[in-house]
């Protein structure tokens, strides 16, 4: 914590008024700001996974949060913003008797994370700074070394410009902190201002919903099968012909914008009005992430979902994340051939996939039942994946991704003798912990 009589304030530069040689968390003597604040200083709460940010407080004033006579607005941001709107911001710091003025200043969605573009319109008095450790992704504007001297009687102006996110992320603050200081080597007479102002999207975008394309569940993976139902996807169906799959299919684009505020264009498997499969992006970081789909570049729906390392899903043969599993089944004779089986066989009378009934064959057939899924890849131990089918302990071989088929993974299992006789028996495959959707076989 930073304490007062380890702080030396120097009359000659400053923000958050002066420079100063302050004493840092650690009781070490850290390195003055003579070029502007560190970043992450205006006072943001905390937003999603971001802690709340810290003021200037600690190291130029004993007195409250604006408790000051002083005035500290932003003007300028208009209370609606359409997509790639650029404006010019203005931060006025107003107090009578102050000798050195500075600010600092973000905007961020309702997040937590960075919300558009900012961009220095004063090169000689502002600057443009990055957040790093926990505030990696936002983007910071500050005095720089030559902005911290009055512009007027009694105040300091500064100005920058704010370009609108391209796609919809609903709405967005801007959160600032200023410092009126008196220059007289004193910092308990320095006085920290905060303030935010929020702007919300001028048309608020139809919400679509992202799930996964094998269970349908609500959390996802980076190189997740994934699809998003809405309205007005897509003007025609169109497929993917083949890999790398294509970031537009007809005037259809999805875009994922992850936790970090990194923004990536997925590959498309398939387009239709309601419905849009696609890859969640690789590398798309753990979090809230934002999905927008585009028609021709403009925005018809935007949707938030969240990301994880692991989030077991397995395909089943109706495509509903229930019943008889898209899956086959090897067969080990014991004269080592191999043949594959299908489980599941489409009944034309009830136009749905029913069970293939699986025959255990003589004691010599070794069996094991190969399991399509998606967003299980990032395991790294098999020693976490375990399986039941029927109650019954199956002993996992393998789980990870399908080489070839993006997106794709698969979950190799023996198939326990025992269940001959059976019938319908369901299939629990768990993890790291994580349970998928159940599907279903049936053993005659």
């Amino acid at each position: 914590m930073f304490t007062r009589k380890n702080l030396l304030k120097l009359t000659t530069i400053g923000l958050f008024g002066l420079l100063a040689i302050v004493y840092c968390f650690t009781g070490s003597p850290a390195s003055a700001f003579s070029a502007g604040p560190p970043a992450g200083r205006t006072g943001a709460p905390a937003l999603g996974v971001f802690p709340a940010e810290l003021t200037c407080v600690g190291c130029h004033s004993s007195f409250p949060l604006n408790s000051g006579p002083g005035t500290f607005t932003l003007s300028g941001l208009p209370a609606t913003y359409t997509l790639n709107q650029e404006v010019t911001v203005t931060v006025t710091l107003n107090q009578a008797d102050r000798l050195r003025y500075g600010f600092e200043a973000t905007v961020l969605d309702d997040l937590g994370r960075r919300a558009g573009d900012l961009t220095v319109t004063e090169a000689d008095r502002t600057r443009i700074v990055d957040g790093t450790g926990a505030l990696a992704g936002r983007q910071y504007i500050s005095h720089s070394a030559g902005g911290f001297m009055p512009t007027g009687t009694n105040q300091n102006v500064w100005t920058f410009k704010w370009k609108a996110p391209a796609q919809s992320v609903g709405r967005v603050t801007f959160y600032a902190a200023g410092n009126a200081a008196n220059g007289n080597g004193n910092n308990a007479v320095d006085y920290i201002y905060v303030t935010n102002v929020s702007s919300q999207p001028a048309t608020t975008l139809p919400l679509v919903s992202a799930v996964s394309a094998a269970s349908f569940g609500s959390t996802l993976t980076s190189e997740a099968i994934s699809t998003v139902f809405g309205a007005g996807l897509a003007s025609a169906n169109a497929t993917a012909s083949g890999q790398p799959l294509p970031t537009v299919l007809g005037d259809t684009r999805v875009k994922v914008k992850d936790n970090l505020g990194m923004e990536r264009d997925a590959g498309l498997f398939a387009v239709g009005a309601g419905q849009v499969n696609f890859l969640m992006p690789a590398g798309t970081a753990n979090g809230t992430a934002t999905i927008t789909v585009s028609r021709n570049n403009n925005p018809v729906g935007a949707g938030n979902v969240l990301i994880d390392t692991i989030a077991p899903a397995l395909f089943a043969a109706n495509a509903n994340g229930a019943g008889i599993a898209a899956a086959v089944l090897m067969r080990i004779k014991a004269t080592g051939e191999r043949t594959f089986e299908s489980v599941a066989q489409f009944d034309q009378a009830q136009a749905r996939f029913v069970a293939a009934p699986i025959d255990v064959g003589p004691e010599t057939d070794q069996l094991f039942l190969l399991l399509f899924g998606a967003s299980f890849r990032g395991n790294t131990m098999l020693s976490a994946v375990s399986c039941q089918i029927g109650g019954t302990n199956a002993e996992a071989l393998f789980a990870g991704a399908v080489p070839g088929f993006a997106g794709l993974d698969q979950a190799n299992v023996r198939l326990p003798r025992t269940l001959a006789g059976r019938g319908n028996v369901n299939v629990a495959l768990t993890i790291s912990g994580r349970a998928a959707n159940i599907v279903s076989l049936n053993v005659r």
